[in-house]
């Protein structure tokens, strides 16, 4: 059933040995992250200087391969590097320390949770740790774009005919499949799971919306 209060919680995680957590934005707004929806938040400040026909248009798929501006001027606000993890994510890695996290499914895309260490992790929208080029598929590290985006250009693949092959980092957009890592993962899970703690998530966005009911 579902605990209230925070002893309930302590007791709980005190005798759980297969945790199953799930992470989302919230638990990254303390380490600076700015938070996407908030009324000065990063969404409004794209929207209004892009003129965006709706906030989601920034991780449109279709949108971004007409005009990729936008979303490269988001990602410079929350690009991997400067942000260092918070009481958070220390939390869940040391859950994994003592053997007793069965997975982390964080919709985050900061890849804090690489930060701190955690491994039995599953990125349910992808993240900025890779991105992958458009045109020819070439993957390549978060630190090989980190100039272009800084200086907000669009990168650009090296290896492409014309160099023009975007290179997106590999978050999953809307129009875009989820990775076969989350189906997998949660069927095997679930049934071994013994707690759910769901944090920083208001648990409205799929797949991770979904979690509680799929449980046994």
């Amino acid at each position: 059933g579902a605990h209230s209060t925070l002893d309930d919680a302590v007791r709980l995680l005190s005798t759980a040995r297969s945790v199953v957590v799930v992470s989302g934005a919230g638990i990254s707004v303390s380490a600076g992250i700015p938070d996407f929806r908030s009324a000065n938040g990063v969404y409004q400040m794209v929207e209004e200087r892009f003129n965006l026909p709706d906030p989601q248009a920034l991780f449109d798929i279709h949108y971004f391969a007409n005009d990729p501006l936008p979303f490269f001027a988001f990602a410079k606000n929350i690009y991997p590097g400067v942000f260092q993890p918070t009481r958070c994510h220390r939390f869940i890695r040391a859950l994994e320390a003592r053997g007793r996290l069965l997975r982390n499914y964080t919709q985050n895309i900061d890849t804090l949770e690489k930060v701190t260490g955690i491994r039995r992790k599953v990125t349910c929208h992808g993240s900025f740790e890779t991105a992958s080029c458009l045109a020819c598929k070439r993957t390549v590290s978060c630190d090989e774009i980190r100039p272009q985006i800084a200086s907000g250009e669009v990168p650009r693949c090296g290896q492409c005919e014309h160099h023009l092959g975007i290179l997106k980092p590999d978050i999953v957009f809307f129009g875009e499949s989820l990775g076969e890592g989350f189906e997998r993962h949660i069927q095997r899970d679930l049934p071994r799971c013994d707690a759910l703690v769901v944090v920083g998530s208001s648990m409205r966005v799929q797949p991770v919306a979904a979690i509680p009911a799929m449980l046994p």
